[in-house]
């Protein structure tokens, strides 16, 4: 295997501990036995678990920023690029459900928000630029921070709470059907602030 093998490995395996144990129930052996590696090639690779997920969080976000960017940056009407991306958004997230609950469980530890915060801005700030030129003026209390808010909460809550709607509901958030009916609703309600926000409007 090679150094490059294992470092994927090692990240596979971190990933998925860390998205279904949480970091800090996490150990490096329990890294090393889902890897198959020995537990001091994680330290000779890694250095330690904290920049293991630094790693992790890194991947994560530049892969989020690639999605994303084409959509923020292609121009045309804003309803196109609004809806597209939403899609690229909710598409990402529906690909990378242990991302989700990582990200969750380390903002609500605080262990971690720095990280969080710094690898999220970039994305956000690409948000606001668009969202600030689609609409440079908007009415007082909808700013393109607060409404990039609103539909960063419509989007991301349904996967970071997918396991609760499951047991509210009885069925499975995540089904192919389930997905595409949660598209056409976000995407429903965004038009609908959308429209309130450019009626009258040329």
């Amino acid at each position: 295997m090679t150094p490059d093998q294992t470092r994927a490995r090692i990240l596979e395996a971190a990933d998925g501990l860390f998205g279904t144990l949480g970091f800090d129930a996490t150990t490096t052996r329990d890294i090393a036995e889902r890897s198959g590696v020995n537990k001091a090639l994680i330290h000779y690779h890694y250095g330690s678990k904290d920049e293991l997920l630094a790693e992790l969080l890194d991947g994560y976000y530049a892969r989020l920023g690639e999605a994303l960017a084409p959509a923020l940056t292609s121009g045309g009407p804003v309803r196109e690029q609004m809806d597209a991306v939403l899609d690229a958004y909710g598409d990402f997230l529906a690909a990378n459900l242990t991302f989700c609950r990582i990200v969750q469980r380390e903002v609500a530890s605080g262990r971690h928000m720095e990280r969080i915060v710094e690898r999220t801005l970039p994305t956000l700030q690409l948000g606001v630029d668009w969202l600030s030129r689609a609409l440079p003026r908007p009415p007082a209390g909808l700013e393109a921070a607060q409404l990039l808010t609103s539909i960063y909460g419509i989007v991301v809550t349904y996967f970071t709470h997918g396991e609760v709607l499951r047991r509210l509901t009885g069925a499975d958030p995540f089904t192919p059907k389930a997905l595409a009916a949660r598209k056409r609703h976000v995407r429903t309600v965004a038009g609908l602030m959308l429209t309130a926000l450019t009626k009258g409007k040329s």
